[in-house]
């Protein structure tokens, strides 16, 4: 059996999983989020106030503050 098959669940199965409940009703409510699509555009049509590279010299991801 592969990696993959071994990660391969059924659906029904992760539905049945009470543990992952607040996660799948948080996706649902991201998904569902009428606004999301607006904010997802303003960095393509503001592309001008997006902050760059050049903004932060100093600054590398995922380095401790």
């Amino acid at each position: 059996m592969s990696t993959i098959e071994r990660l391969d669940v059924p659906l029904a199965t992760l539905a049945a999983d009470i543990r992952l409940r607040a996660g799948r009703l948080a996706e649902q409510a991201h998904q569902l989020d009428l606004c999301d699509a607006a904010f997802a555009r303003l960095a393509c049509e503001h592309g001008d106030r997006c902050s760059t590279a050049a903004d932060y010299p100093d600054w590398t991801p995922g380095r401790a503050a």
